[in-house]
């Protein structure tokens, strides 16, 4: 059996009408007891709240689970994971040795350097006349202890007592195909130095040359060499149809 009480408000004469409210219910059960709605409910709420706990606590032990698989996940990847050891070269002998030492030696030929002022020893040949000019030969003998190497031509100029230049440098002889020459320790390199006789036309002025000064091809320094005696270079400037001097490249033969 169910029992209803209900609560009327009482109306001030303001506002709204007074409205009934629903207090209470009683429930006689088939032993006898009586429960009111309040106490179900609260036994409802109570019974609510340890289904809620329940389901919580399910949940943060479905959640540990995971992470203890995912754990176990990460630590298994982690074991079987392999590093490339690093790689090593292995030196052999016999016929591998022999193509090195050819390697090498190619190697070598190719880095020799140039050769340097310091290392060379330059001197000038005797006077060979011919119609219109003197010949002298020019030797760069390698005073060094290792192999080095010239190409090209040589720089030439002719100085006074005072060390003053005479005239223009000489010039350089065109049709000639320069060519690397390698010297050995002790090994020699040759040109050939012409000087124009300052007598012939447009030539209008000589000096006597005290030094002659030699750059070796590539090189900044220059080698000082005392001149043969009598040497007479032109002053005057030189002109298409006139060249005071002139010099061919350094080759592995003497001229």
């Amino acid at each position: 059996m169910t029992v209803q009480f209900v609560r009327t408000c009482r109306h001030d004469g303001h506002g709204p009408e007074p409205q009934t409210v629903l207090d209470s219910e009683v429930q006689e059960g088939d032993n006898g007891d009586v429960t009111t709605n309040r106490e179900l409910r609260r036994s409802t709420e109570s019974s609510n709240g340890r289904g809620t706990q329940r389901r919580r606590t399910s949940v943060l032990v479905a959640l540990g689970a995971v992470a203890l698989g995912l754990a176990a996940c990460g630590g298994s990847s982690s074991s079987t994971s392999t590093t490339n050891p690093p790689q090593t070269t292995t030196t052999t002998t016999g016929s591998s040795t022999s193509s090195t030492s050819a390697a090498s030696t190619s190697t070598t030929a190719a880095s020799l350097t140039a050769c340097r002022t310091a290392s060379l020893s330059v001197s000038l040949g005797g006077p060979n006349g011919s119609a219109g000019s003197t010949h002298y030969g020019l030797t760069f003998h390698n005073s060094g202890s290792a192999a080095c190497t010239l190409y090209g031509y040589p720089g030439v100029s002719f100085l006074d007592a005072a060390g003053h230049q005479i005239g223009a440098p000489a010039q350089r002889q065109t049709g000639i195909t320069s060519a690397t020459v390698t010297l050995a320790a002790s090994g020699d390199a040759y040109s050939s130095l012409a000087v124009t006789d300052p007598g012939i036309p447009p030539c209008s002025g000589s000096a006597a040359a005290a030094q002659v000064q030699v750059y070796p091809p590539g090189e900044t320094h220059a080698a000082l060499i005392a001149a043969p005696s009598g040497m007479l270079v032109c002053t005057s400037p030189n002109t298409t149809a006139y060249r005071s001097s002139i010099i061919i490249p350094v080759s592995a033969t003497q001229i």
